[in-house]
């Protein structure tokens, strides 16, 4: 009874502070992306750009994770996909993600390195300072992302600069995709390989 009791007070203490997060999230969306009909998001989702217009959400999304463009990074989701929790979408060039995408918690998509790979460029940086705008993605190697439609990527996955995945291909969870990704096969491991050739209908 207690229990029952405990659970209801904690609902109505925390109810109202998830929805003001929820608010939240969804007034930066609205900031920076254009969103689709039926749109949701949650209390852990966050989208952040330099401009807005840059980042563009189909019809009947969930994103639960965090979308980042910087520069004139560009990305655009197609309808009926999902992100879910933890999982970094950033661009600074482009990443296009096609309709009926279901991407796992805590997958990294970047079109960048996030910084120059040169030693001492990366010396100067932090001799600089950490907030520097040698920094910004821009300064950094970057190539188009292209997910195909109807694609699924594994939790803790990594899709690197340049990549194409296929449509109706599976990213095996814990993969590092570094290469291209032919339609319907299932790719895993780091580096990421081809293990299995799907049946296409």
């Amino acid at each position: 009874m207690m229990k029952g009791l405990y659970g209801k007070i904690r609902a109505k203490i925390y109810t109202p502070r998830l929805m003001v997060q929820k608010m939240r999230a969804a007034r930066h969306f609205k900031k920076y992306a254009d969103t689709g009909e039926d749109f949701v998001c949650s209390q852990t989702s966050d989208c952040l750009a330099d401009r807005p217009g840059l980042i563009t959400i189909g019809n009947h999304c969930e994103i639960h994770g965090k979308l980042i463009s910087m520069a004139d990074g560009r990305i655009e989701i197609g309808g009926d996909s999902c992100i879910y929790r933890d999982t970094v979408i950033g661009s600074v060039e482009s990443i296009r993600i096609g309709r009926y995408a279901v991407i796992s918690n805590h997958v990294h998509i970047y079109d960048n390195n996030n910084h120059p790979t040169d030693p001492e460029t990366r010396k100067k940086m932090t001799v600089e300072g950490f907030h520097t705008p040698a920094w910004r993605w821009e300064n950094s190697e970057h190539a188009p992302i292209v997910i195909g439609d109807n694609v699924w990527i594994g939790e803790y996955s990594a899709i690197l600069k340049g990549v194409t995945i296929g449509e109706g291909s599976i990213v095996a969870s814990h993969s590092v995709v570094t290469k291209d990704v032919p339609p319907y096969t299932i790719a895993a491991g780091n580096p990421a390989r081809i293990v299995k050739h799907l049946e296409a209908k």
